[in-house]
């Protein structure tokens, strides 16, 4: 008998030894092998997003430009949040002081924070974090370019110290990248700033389970997240880059979410889903919008009411209506209401007056004086090229056919140039061969301050490239660099009332962001941001 259990207590011995194996191999097939402690949190709950593009997990590194932005956002908090119409809202960042000529910051972090990996995140870790991108050459922001020195206090309090003074530096920390906190232990040799990026270790909800390169990534729950838990036990990132086929996923059940900017839903297919008793179509006004470009430099375009005679043309609200399928409204300026500092009483634009337009064109010296139709001064027709893309946007050239056809009415012939994408930003930044261009603003955190900087503010190199004008530059310079909200109130009213009154650019249509979501979903309400589109921690999955 003796011999026997002590045999019995071998073989159960060497069961256990072969089982814990098994599990830890298992384990090491997943990107972060750390226990979550889901198991203890009642059945799992899954939702699958399509998604238009790899997310690039073995590359999203807090400190570049790589992968997903959304899942960057997913993955690594910032010292502070981008919240409705641009509040700042605390996130690592409890509090901070700004000292009176506002050139240095005071940041106080929360207690008890953790990486997904358990270690700890303080504000070594959080200068740690910034020194690895912050003289990299790649880097514009001017946070990087302004920034003289950072300073741990203690392990919970960080200075930064800046050689100007310009609000928007809270703005640009709540960016996705470059300027989100990643573990020092992420990096090989741990702790070196110069060092390899290994793998994505954040603060924020979630983190990196699986991978399959151009297929899908899992995403769960971070254990250690110092805020509400997310609701759901994972996510599944599901890679399909052709918009018809996330359509079909949708209706199949393969996906519970598609949409956004991680994957636009063709406008043609909003009746589609509206029908579809098992999904609902979300939508709320976006961040960024559409509009024309003007060459300065094309004579004709350098006449005012020529400028005023196009944007009279154009029935924006037959975009909006017949061509987008009702998911945006009318453009009444550059940015739309969901922008810091644009107002009801800032926000306005030409409306849709073809017979004005012709007066204007009529007052700029230009008549059809043979009858064919078109409009000529001094013999010579107003002809004028438009360059635009669809890669990006499909919906562009529906969109410039409709304002081909308007100019046409009052006697402008309009010749459509439709580019690759590095053929057409080349035409943008560096050859100006256009004379309207189909453009879009930036998003969310990036207006009104970037975009105006970028394309209405000259630079040490070049002029403006939208429109020069000196007046508008000092109105920029004063918007930017104040520290007195109603100064910046009072330059951004100047702003977008220059731009109303000289018609600097050709104002087209706001998008809606939209998304469509299965029924089982719960929870679902779109984000402030296109790095944020939704906010993923509220979501759960019920009963239809």
């Amino acid at each position: 008998m003796t011999g026997n259990s002590k045999r019995i207590r071998g073989l159960t011995k060497c069961w256990v030894m072969i089982i814990l194996a098994a599990f830890i191999m298992n384990a090491g097939c997943s990107i972060n092998s750390g226990s979550t402690g889901h198991s203890s949190e009642g059945p799992e709950k899954t939702v699958t997003v399509a998604i238009s593009a790899d997310p690039g997990i073995d590359q999203l590194d807090a400190g570049a430009y790589k992968g997903s932005m959304s899942v960057h956002a997913m993955i690594y908090d910032g010292l502070v949040e981008y919240g409705e119409k641009g509040s700042i809202l605390p996130a690592l960042a409890e509090s901070w002081d700004i000292s009176e000529d506002g050139k240095v910051y005071t940041f106080h972090l929360r207690h008890g924070v953790k990486f997904s990996d358990g270690t700890d995140c303080n504000a070594a870790a959080v200068k740690f974090s910034f020194e690895r991108w912050i003289k990299d050459p790649a880097n514009s922001l001017n946070l990087a370019a302004a920034m003289q020195s950072m300073n741990v206090v203690d392990d919970h309090t960080l200075t930064m110290t800046f050689n100007k003074a310009y609000y928007p530096f809270l703005t640009e920390l709540s960016f996705a990248r470059p300027v989100r906190i990643i573990s020092p232990s992420a990096v090989e040799p741990a702790g070196d700033v110069a060092g390899k990026f290994v793998k994505a270790v954040g603060t924020g909800a979630w983190m990196a389970e699986s991978y399959k390169k151009d297929q899908e990534a899992v995403l769960v729950r971070n254990p250690y997240y110092w805020g509400e838990a997310p609701k759901l036990s994972k996510m599944i990132l599901k890679v399909i880059p052709d918009p018809q086929s996330r359509v079909l996923a949708l209706q199949s059940g393969d996906v519970d979410i598609a949409g956004g900017q991680s994957g636009k839903l063709p406008a043609e297919s909003v009746p589609v889903i509206e029908g579809d008793t098992s999904l609902s179509l979300q939508k709320a006004p976006g961040t960024n919008s559409h509009f024309m470009i003007f060459n300065y430099n094309t004579p004709a375009l350098q006449d005012l009411n020529v400028r005023k005679a196009i944007n009279l043309a154009i029935n924006k609200k037959s975009i909006i209506n017949d061509l987008l399928e009702g998911t945006g409204s009318e453009a009444k300026g550059l940015f739309p209401l969901t922008v810091p500092y644009v107002t009801d009483q800032n926000n306005t634009w030409y409306g849709f007056d073809p017979d004005e337009a012709k007066q204007l064109l009529a007052a700029a010296g230009y008549s059809d004086s043979n009858g064919d139709g078109r409009v000529e001064k001094d013999g010579t027709p107003l002809e004028l090229s438009f360059v635009l893309q669809q890669a990006e946007f499909p919906e562009w050239k529906s969109v410039s056919e409709l304002i081909q056809s308007e100019l046409k009415a009052i006697g402008i012939t309009v010749n459509l140039q439709i580019l690759e994408p590095n053929a057409y930003y080349d035409a943008l930044w560096t050859t100006k061969a256009y004379d309207l261009f189909m453009y879009r603003t930036y998003d969310d955190a990036y207006n009104p301050h970037a975009f105006l900087l970028s394309l209405f503010h000259k630079t040490a190199e070049a002029p403006a490239v939208a429109w020069p004008d000196a007046e508008l530059e000092s109105f920029i310079d004063t918007a930017v660099g104040s520290t007195d909200l109603q100064v910046r109130q009072k330059a951004y009213d100047s702003i977008f009332g220059k731009l109303y009154e000289e018609a600097m650019f050709g104002a087209l249509y706001f998008p809606d962001e939209v998304m469509a979501v299965n029924k089982r979903v719960k929870g679902f309400k779109l984000g402030y941001t296109t790095f944020t589109p939704v906010f993923w921690n509220q979501l759960d999955v019920g009963e239809e």
